[in-house]
């Protein structure tokens, strides 16, 4: 999985695709699932994203929400947060959504290959996530142990939550929920993500985590871990800054010496420790 497979398309020229199905997750968030016109297979590496847009209404960076073993729909989780989502938002059944990519670094899969691996989602955070748990689904054993720390602002704000509750049953994922406002007929923990870190427990040499949420919750993240003595190289952000063009030319998504597009968006921790106050050009 640390490849990609012969492919002959280029990445740089936008594909149409139908939606195939269009399903609500939240009052602010939706899902597309879409299939390619040409019928070919759309490969992608976990963690990876692609540039969407509705024909003429401008384009976003999305990362990929599906199962990297089925490269014939290809899903897309996106927060209506501007025009072009906004725009994207407005489409259904049937509709065509021009797709260029897969961009960027996603994650590094092989390196926790029979290791136990914690996963820290925040919110929307969830669904550049989700690629991991479709694998070990499909692939019982990939992981030696696999941990879903999961948080959202509200009980309505939670995403996926039936595909958590079945891999919880079958015994894929350990599930731990908080959210930070909870509701009367909440049953569960609140608080933020970070919050469930102490009652965990794991071996240090054999984990790892992958996290994706607001950075600030990330860097607490991060340093909570740290107190529980996992090694700094242990750790991996996946990034987000406002991407214009994918490659590395517009400049937009530039975390000093870093491009988030090329670069990233999934760094190790350490790297880019010292950056993480910089803010959003």
């Amino acid at each position: 999985m640390d490849h990609l497979p012969d492919f002959p398309e280029n990445p740089f020229i936008p594909k149409p695709f139908v939606i195939e199905e269009k399903k609500r997750e939240s009052p602010s968030v939706f899902s597309l699932y879409l299939r390619p016109i040409d019928q070919l297979p759309f490969y992608f590496l976990p963690g990876q994203f692609n540039m969407l847009s509705a024909i003429g209404g401008g384009e976003a960076a999305i990362s990929i929400a599906s199962d990297p073993t089925n490269p014939h729909i290809l899903i897309h989780t996106l927060r209506i947060v501007g025009n072009v989502t906004k725009a994207l938002s407005k489409l259904d059944k049937n509709d065509f959504v021009l797709v260029r990519g897969p961009y960027g670094r996603g994650w590094p899969i092989d390196l926790v290959k029979r290791k136990t691996l914690i996963l820290v989602a925040g919110g929307i955070g969830l669904p550049p996530l989700l690629p991991l748990l479709y694998i070990a689904q499909k692939n019982k054993g990939y992981f030696k142990n696999l941990i879903l720390l999961y948080g959202a602002r509200t009980k309505d704000d939670l995403l996926f939550m039936p595909l958590l509750y079945k891999l919880k049953a079958e015994q894929i994922i350990t599930l731990h929920v908080s959210v930070d406002r909870p509701s009367r007929d909440w049953k569960g923990q609140f608080g933020t993500v970070t919050a469930l870190i102490p009652s965990i427990s794991f071996d240090n040499k054999e984990t790892f985590v992958f996290s994706c949420g607001p950075e600030i919750m990330m860097r607490f993240m991060a340093r909570a871990f740290i107190q529980k003595n996992l090694p700094k190289e242990h750790i991996f952000f996946s990034m987000e800054r406002n991407m214009k063009c994918a490659i590395g030319i517009c400049g937009h998504c530039q975390l000093s010496p870093f491009f988030i597009c090329k670069d990233g968006p999934v760094f190790p921790y350490e790297k880019i420790e010292h950056l993480l106050t910089v803010e959003e050009l």
